[in-house]
């Protein structure tokens, strides 16, 4: 009977402390997940999504003036539905416009509805003069320094994904978009040897707004 009651016991202290350490880790588990669903993930591939490119066409349906071509998926943001930071390829519609790149912010709703956010406009040139992420005022007549939106050729680069743009120089300067939702800024000579010069975030949250 004694061995009865203090196997009980034994038992009902094991619980307890179950018990207790299990509340003990929920409020920990809680602040994850509010922490994740309330700020951006950069995807590991920025390949556009199906669900991206769809929330991005409905919402683009009668915008005119610009045309806007997604060309990567740079960050998403969950909320009551779902934001989307798309990097385009972007042109005023009239003769002889210069491309440019925007980021294209889309909020796709729980019901199937979507509606562009904001727009950001970027001047790679700029950029790469400055070493800082910042939107434009208005489309570029013309990127900053002579460089180019360039999607046809390639540089070696850890973690390159896409090529976006380029400058001629005594030798080129490229702009790479790599792993990470990082604009890489890469010098190379005539010789074909490559030197990377800076790297700058393409931080989604910095330019929504």
């Amino acid at each position: 009977m004694k061995n009865t009651k203090k196997y009980l016991s034994l038992l009902l202290v094991l619980v307890l402390v179950l018990a207790l350490a299990a509340c003990g880790n929920a409020p920990a588990a809680e602040e994850s997940a509010s922490t994740q669903a309330g700020g951006w993930t950069i995807p590991e591939d920025a390949a556009v999504s199906d669900e991206a490119r769809a929330a991005f066409e409905k919402a683009m349906e009668g915008l005119t003036g610009v045309s806007y071509q997604p060309v990567a998926l740079v960050g998403t943001q969950l909320v009551s539905g779902t934001n989307y930071c798309i990097l385009c390829e972007a042109r005023v519609v009239y003769p002889d416009a210069v491309p440019y790149y925007a980021l294209v912010y889309v909020y796709a709703d729980l019901q199937g509805g979507a509606k562009i956010l904001n727009i950001a406009i970027l001047d790679i040139g700029d950029i790469a003069e400055t070493g800082e992420l910042k939107s434009a005022e208005e489309a570029p007549a013309a990127l900053m320094g002579g460089w180019s939106v360039d999607r046809e050729s390639s540089v070696e680069t850890e973690g390159a994904q896409l090529h976006l743009a380029s400058q001629v120089v005594n030798g080129t300067n490229h702009c790479v978009l790599c792993k990470g939702g990082k604009l890489a800024f890469v010098y190379e000579d005539l010789d074909g040897k490559t030197e990377l010069k800076q790297t700058v975030a393409l931080d989604p949250g910095a330019l929504n707004g």
